[in-house]
């Protein structure tokens, strides 16, 4: 568990670059659901992005954070609880990493996103 999301696994990749994938899952009580559409509670899609961003850092090893977010649609709300899976791929690029994907929940798209990752702070 990161940060209360529950990473069910992540495919790692042999080097810096390459595609890598996840399923992930927001338990209905964590603490990011509140106040956000009270009542209809639904994952923000923040949270989404930074799991996508902690997912890279699992797959190639090393820490990594959103240095920049180039693009982001969103195409379907993701309920508390529901199970999302992460397709994306990194290749470097020259203010970091891209990392460009998509998340899924049962086979439908709901968001794509294309981003930079840099080394965390203090990081090589």
């Amino acid at each position: 568990m990161r940060d209360g999301i529950e990473v069910r696994d992540v495919t790692r990749l042999d080097g810096e670059a390459g595609a890598f994938a996840g399923r992930f899952r927001v338990p209905a009580d964590h603490a990011i659901l509140r106040g956000h559409f009270p009542g209809a509670p639904l994952v923000p899609g923040v949270q989404l992005l930074a799991a996508a961003a902690a997912a890279a850092s699992l797959a190639s090893g090393r820490p990594l954070a959103i240095a920049a977010i180039d693009d982001v649609r969103w195409h379907a709300p993701v309920p508390p609880a529901a199970e999302v899976e992460l397709q994306a791929e990194l290749a470097p690029e020259p203010r970091g990493l891209a990392c460009a994907g998509a998340w899924l929940r049962d086979g439908e798209r709901v968001a794509a996103f294309r981003m930079v990752l840099r080394p965390e702070r203090g990081q090589p």
